[in-house]
């Protein structure tokens, strides 16, 4: 885990009360969605410095507009993996694509969407962790 971020805890949507999830994938396969459980694990991502969301030494990527979040060995490069959290507006917007972070009709699979601020598109970022080194 990075020593440089602004977050460190579970990435909840405002809407369903689901969590970002890992579900214990690995690089290059999709970002999961689940029931919020407060454990840690594979709920746990830090938003760094660096405008990374990341679990372990994974990233969040995207590709493309219309493609699939998924998880990435982090470069540190920005690209893909660069995201930027509004806390006010609670969303979650791609850099390169200038998409939101959402809910869709897949409950278990986050995906970018133009930004329109609806609920399925805010989430709660809430440290519940001290990373020590």
């Amino acid at each position: 885990m990075p020593l440089d971020y602004f977050f460190l805890g579970e990435i909840r949507n405002d809407a369903t009360h689901s969590c970002l999830d890992t579900m214990a994938r690995k690089s290059g396969e999709e970002l999961g969605l689940s029931y919020c459980h407060g454990l840690g694990g594979n709920q746990v991502f830090a938003y760094t410095k660096r405008q990374q969301i990341m679990s372990d030494d994974n990233c969040l990527d995207a590709s493309s507009p219309d493609g699939p979040v998924k998880l990435v060995r982090c470069h540190g490069m920005g690209g893909n993996q660069a995201w930027v959290y509004n806390k006010l507006e609670k969303t979650v917007r791609h850099v390169n694509t200038a998409r939101c972070l959402a809910m869709t009709d897949d409950p278990n699979t986050p995906k970018l969407q133009h930004c329109d601020a609806k609920a399925n598109q805010q989430w709660i970022m809430e440290t519940k962790f001290k990373w020590q080194a």
